[in-house]
């Protein structure tokens, strides 16, 4: 694990540190043989369960050999034979494939040693569908007939990050070992078949078949390479316009699904226009296709040119989803979009870099959305995304932004809320702190200098150094290699502010082992903090701005105490502020201040209340006052989870008074907000769209946790209402849900069924665990074994261990049926499922969940799950302080 002691390393022995760790690291192959160009063909059987293929790789290699060395997996290596690039008569050398399931590898022995120099590998296989949703892997969907029947659907789909292409043909499935690939696949004719490139030749052969040829790829990674067959339509080519030339973008949809595709085409043509403005360089691929894929286990991949989504991140109406919806579409395919420079063009050398291209892309994606719909404000809403990081990085068992990657479940394990919220949110601090125009030129000139190579992450602190003339790597790299963050203490002096930083922590000591990752030094090791802090002497006076590099405690004379201080303007920076009482509230009444600002202060309260720092009553304190004007959604949500999470630490004990402090907080605002949106107005402009999401917050806040009856009667008439707002029917679909009939449960469930767009189908899937009848949460649980999709099952059971009351219930199904569940569920969605621990407030149930996850493991997310169970137990102990 690397700790803070290589802070300051210099990159000659950084790169030397890389390479020892490749030549001792059982999972790498050795470095003997490059590739340089695959010929892959694919004959899918998607009737069947296999397909066959064969692969011819163009190599270089740097010395005299008997084997070589690849990656492969679950494949059945028929036939394999080298020949020489110079060797006129054209001989084959033959090999003998021998498989290591352990380190996933394929040992070819040769006849005989071949000279060093250029050759090409030729292999034949077959291999089975993936059940699990990566590697080459089957996706169903159905389709309703004229005649009331239903037809089912086949696809063959491709998931190949992290260290998956080879389960589908052998390959060097490295990073670092780019090459081009020139993609054939020979496909039933009547059906659509998509891949990283353009299609430059078509084949009509025997049996109805068609043999669909597309053009090289650039060079790229093999974990980006990407194919898609199956009775899919495709939206007609828009041609956006790029910097080298028009650029082919489409949506490919299941059928049935066309009115839903022009939202994603809208958001898309922006998003290209917007990233080859941003980073000053041409699009890479030839054309761009979206990817709508019924069975995904990640959100989206990034494949160059055939970028592949979860239906309900791709496929939306604007006029039945809500913002918030709107919002998570726009994100994911900018995030995408993103990755195809800083990723696809100039990708990480090894696994323990990628935190980089996808803690970017997600900066990206927030500057993308915010330039396409500023109205949103974006970054306030980013802060929900950034509390959740903070809330892990809090942890004993916290890990550095990039550490150590040995083997693919190490790989996979990387991409957590630390790679990608942390690590964008440290990615924006930089930004603000630099500048955004010096920290762009920085960017342009990395990609410029790497494009179509690969780099370590010192490569881009390099570049951004030299562009702003700061310390960035020393910055950096101490922000990278060590985990947690600072708590920056503000207190009041005579003549000013002194300002100082420890490591903020919920506990002082872990209640389960930590991870270890850390020494006593590194712990007391400073960051170097990027601050810029906004004073004022007198409530109403003059604001004065201090940039500095907090690393030791400073004071900053201001000629007397401070009235208000706001040490973190915009919520750029990654740290905790502590402040006084007197200093929290003049904060929370300042007229200057904005809502993201409001969104940090909460969200650094509760902090401090879980951290014992902050009483309940100080908290309360601050909701009073937050709640008398805030009206920004974003600020909402936040204030509506933090009551949430006061409700269940409570108990039966508190309700009476949370429920009560619920109706206190949010009545006056729900009348304040249905008073506008009551008045006549011409047009709807951002101000009402943004009121109607702000009235759904508040109606599920206070139909549901504060039980409010008109509200829940409300919720009864309105949920199947077409004429109302989405944000509203959203809200009174979860109110409905909370205290259903069993009817109305049976109406739910029908619902989901007949769901027309994959977000309601989330909907109605979230209403249908809310129940609190014991019996009717029992059948929602049996359909994560049964009907629910795969994809989705791992999240609905994490919801049903984190219910406020039948928890218990919901984890005594996941322990009856974990070893059921971890082999239908795709592996990196079982540290997902079992989140719902954190949830967990009882002392003794927290006794037996950890019992049992001592002794029973899951294939990935060792560290995820260490995290998991010291946030449960954080949760306990605040809810024994809150019932005390």
């Amino acid at each position: 694990m690397v700790t803070s002691k290589h802070s300051y390393t210099p990159k000659r022995y950084l790169t030397l540190w890389l390479y020892a760790l490749h030549m001792t690291n059982p999972y790498r192959l050795p470095t003997s043989v490059t590739p340089h160009r695959y010929e892959l063909e694919i004959w899918p059987d998607l009737f069947g369960t296999t397909f066959e293929g064969s692969v011819a790789i163009e190599v270089v290699m740097t010395e005299a050999l008997s084997e070589i060395v690849l990656h492969a997996v679950d494949l059945d290596i028929q036939r394999a034979w080298v020949v020489l690039d110079h060797d006129e008569t054209n001989n084959r050398v033959p090999a003998t494939a021998v498989l290591d399931p352990e380190l996933e590898r394929v040992t070819l022995s040769l006849a005989e040693t071949l000279p060093a120099g250029a050759a090409t590998l030729h292999l034949r296989f077959t291999g089975s569908f993936n059940e699990q949703l990566v590697g080459l892997y089957q996706s169903r969907f159905s389709t309703d007939e004229e005649d009331g029947s239903s037809t089912e659907h086949t696809l063959a789909v491709t998931q190949f990050e992290s260290t998956h292409a080879r389960r589908c043909f052998p390959c060097f499935d490295e990073p670092a070992f780019k090459a081009t690939f020139a993609i054939t696949l020979t496909v039933p004719q009547d059906l659509l078949a998509v891949s990283n490139s353009a299609e430059v030749l078509r084949e009509e052969l025997d049996g109805g078949l068609a043999r669909i040829t597309f053009a090289d790829t650039m060079v790229m990674s093999t974990y980006l390479v990407a194919f898609v067959i199956g009775p899919l339509q495709a939206t007609p080519t828009r041609m956006v316009e790029g910097m080298n030339g028009p650029i082919p973008l489409r949506v490919i949809y299941p059928p049935g699904s066309d009115h839903l595709c022009e939202f994603a085409l809208e958001v898309a043509e922006a998003g290209l226009k917007f990233f080859e403005n941003y980073y000053g360089i041409p699009y890479p691929g030839d054309k761009v296709d979206l990817v709508a894929v019924p069975d995904f286990a990640f959100g989206a991949m990034e494949n160059l040119g055939c970028i592949t989504f979860r239906e309900v991140l791709l496929l939306v109406d604007p006029n039945e989803a809500t913002q918030p919806e709107l919002h998570n579409v726009c994100d994911v395919i900018n995030h995408e979009l993103a990755h195809m420079w800083f990723g696809d063009l100039v990708t990480m050398e090894w696994w323990n870099g990628i935190w980089l291209n996808e803690a970017f892309a997600t900066f990206m994606e927030v500057s993308a959305t915010d330039a396409f719909r500023p109205d949103w404000k974006v970054w306030t809403s980013f802060g929900l995304a950034r509390a959740a990081a903070f809330d892990t990085d809090a942890l004993h068992s916290t890990r550095p932004i990039e550490f150590e990657v040995v083997s693919p479940a190490e790989a996979e394990a990387m991409f957590d809320i630390l790679t990608y919220q942390k690590g964008a949110s440290v990615v924006r601090m930089l930004e603000q702190y630099l500048g955004s125009e010096v920290f762009r030129t920085g960017i342009t000139g990395y990609l410029e200098q790497h494009a179509y190579g690969m780099t370590e992450t010192a490569d881009l602190w390099d570049a951004l150094e030299a562009a702003s003339g700061e310390p960035v790597r020393r910055i950096m790299e101490s922000w990278i290699f060590r985990g947690g963050h600072p708590l920056v203490t503000v207190e009041n002096t005579a003549t000013g502010l002194r300002l100082s930083q420890e490591r903020f922590s919920y506990q002082a000591d872990s209640l389960e082992s930590s991870s270890g990752a850390e020494s006593s030094s590194a712990e007391a090791e400073p960051w170097p903090t990027p601050m810029v802090i906004s004073t004022k002497t007198a409530a109403d006076g003059a604001t004065t701005e201090h940039r500095l590099l907090l690393e030791h405690a400073v004071e900053l004379d201001l000629g007397g105490p401070a009235a208000v201080v706001q040490a973190n303007p915009g919520g750029n920076g990654f740290f905790r502020v502590n402040l006084s009482e007197s200093l929290r509230t003049s904060l929370a009444t300042d007229p200057t201040a904005t809502s993201i600002e409001f969104f940090v202060l909460l969200d650094d309260t509760w902090a401090g209340f879980l951290a014992n720092r902050v009483s309940a009553e100080e908290l309360e304190g601050l909701l009073r006052v937050l709640c008398i004007s805030e009206s920004d959604p974003a600020v909402w949500r936040r204030i509506s989870s933090v009551l949430s999470e006061l409700h269940r630490l409570g108990g039966e004990g508190r309700a009476t008074h949370n429920r009560e402090l619920i109706q206190e907080l949010c009545d006056q605002s729900l009348k304040r907000v249905e008073s506008f949106l009551g008045t006549p107005q011409q047009d709807k402009d951002e101000d009402h769209g943004r009121a109607e999401e702000l009235r759904g917050v508040l109606f599920s806040l206070l139909g549901g946790l504060g039980e409010d009856e008109e509200l829940r009667l409300s919720a009864r008439q309105l949920w199947q209402l077409d004429s109302i707002d989405a944000s509203l029917r959203s809200a009174a679909i979860e109110v409905l849900a909370m205290s259903a009939t069993a009817q109305e449960h049976a109406q739910l469930t029908q619902a989901w069924r007949d769901s027309t767009t994959p977000q309601d189908e989330l909907r109605f899937l979230s209403a249908l665990i809310d129940t609190n009848d014991p019996e009717l949460f029992a059948q929602v649980l049996d359909l994560a074994r049964t009907e629910v999709r795969t994809q989705n099952a791992p999240y609905l059971l994490r919801r049903a261990i984190s219910h406020r009351h039948l928890g218990e219930q919901g984890w005594e199904f996941v322990r009856s049926h974990f070893l059921e569940l971890t082999e239908r569920f795709p592996s990196s969605s079982l540290p997902r499922m079992l989140e719902g621990i954190r949830s967990i407030t009882s002392r003794s149930q927290a006794q037996q969940v950890a019992q049992f996850l001592d002794d029973n493991s899951i294939p990935s997310g060792e560290l995820v799950l260490k995290q998991h169970r010291e946030r449960m137990w954080v949760n306990v102990e605040a809810a024994e302080r809150v019932r005390s």
